[in-house]
């Protein structure tokens, strides 16, 4: 497998652990994890990741700000949550995919590994 890099953007400290542990195992590389939204759009001023994990909720708001810069840049995302409404983020964000809290992170790596081998960004079907 190439060396592909995650942003992990999560505020709960042993669910990111559990996920980053998994991804590294599995051969990635983790950026972050990022516990804030202001925090992962710092990292994405100056990185582009292959993919990434997003928590809905995190410690200073919700993380679209975060999903709209993936989606402007075509870095396909998981939303991963266990609060949020996984139809309307699918509605909102069709490119993206959803992961109940909680989930196996092997579940999150499937769904990321499926995105990444999509032939075309889903999005371009709706634009």
């Amino acid at each position: 497998m190439t060396h592909k890099t995650v942003l992990l953007v999560e505020d709960e400290v042993f669910v990111a652990m559990d996920i980053q542990m998994t991804l590294e195992d599995e051969g990635w590389t983790v950026a972050g994890p990022f516990p804030s939204t202001e925090e992962a759009l710092d990292y994405l001023a100056d990185n582009t990741p292959s993919c990434a994990i997003l928590d809905v909720r995190l410690t200073d708001g919700d993380v679209f700000p975060v999903a709209d810069r993936l989606r402007e840049a075509n870095v396909p995302f998981v939303f991963h949550s266990g609060h949020a409404d996984g139809k309307a983020l699918e509605r909102e964000y069709p490119e993206s995919a959803f992961c109940q809290k909680p989930c196996l992170p092997s579940s999150l790596i499937q769904q990321i590994e499926r995105l990444l081998d999509a032939p075309e960004p889903r999005r371009t079907a709706s634009a």
